[in-house]
């Protein structure tokens, strides 16, 4: 019973769906919600999380009152009044704007960087690219991928190369998969290649060279492939 309760109050968790408390202020919810984990005065973490969050100055209205946007801060203030060491996030953005959804984002690196485990789930790829050190993919319940973020893009996706000329450049035997447009060479490079040494390959004068543009492959297109390869097999 003892390893149960103190697993608990390691944990904290930010459910996908809002739970409204629509009787009681926002700073009456979060002093019971600390009474639940046997925390008498917590009046330190609670003004921290009333401020760091901007409900400070919500704080004496009822969370019926609140917005949406509100009432999902009050969440995450709900999971981080105990100070847990793990911290649980389903969908956390789901149905925010963006200057909420960039405030939390700023927030959860905080938190992880004072020392804080965090666990998000999220359809948003941009989100977990964004946020996640190491990333696993589910796809219809079966774990397909677990690795870090960075090799996981850098093993499935191509860089993007564009290079600008500074004049017209006439050249009929292209390599494969190269294009050209005009004054514009476009091709895909993988993150082991050189670009120097396939613009050599190429036969692209470095005189003519304007400039260059290279796009990193993203973690969705990581996932796109991750999913076909699983769905082939």
């Amino acid at each position: 019973l003892l390893q149960s309760i103190d697993a608990k109050k390691s944990v904290g968790v930010v459910p996908q769906e809002l739970v409204s408390h629509g009787f009681f202020t926002v700073e009456r919810v979060l002093e019971f919600h600390s009474g639940y984990y046997g925390i008498r005065d917590n009046r330190k973490q609670i003004n921290y999380l009333l401020g760091r969050l901007g409900l400070k100055e919500h704080s004496h209205k009822l969370v019926s009152q609140l917005s949406g946007g509100m009432k999902r801060r009050l969440l995450i203030a709900k999971a981080l009044v105990h100070s847990p060491p793990l911290l649980l996030l389903d969908e956390p953005t789901a149905g925010v704007d963006v200057e909420l959804r960039n405030a939390m984002w700023t927030f959860v690196r905080e938190l992880n960087k004072s020392g804080v485990t965090i666990l998000l789930t999220t359809h948003y790829l941009e989100e977990a690219e964004e946020l996640c050190d190491r990333i696993a993919v589910l796809n219809q319940g079966k774990l397909i991928a677990l690795k870090q973020t960075r090799e996981l893009i850098r093993e499935l996706t191509d860089r993007r190369v564009s290079i600008v000329l500074n004049k017209e450049w006439k050249d009929s035997d292209l390599p494969s998969g190269v294009e050209l447009d005009e004054r514009v060479v476009r091709f895909c490079l993988s993150h082991t290649e050189s670009v120097g040494e396939r613009i050599q390959n190429i036969g692209i004068p470095i005189e003519s060279i304007q400039d260059i543009s290279i796009n990193e492959g993203r973690l969705e297109d990581a996932f796109v492939r991750l999913l076909e390869q699983d769905n082939r097999e």
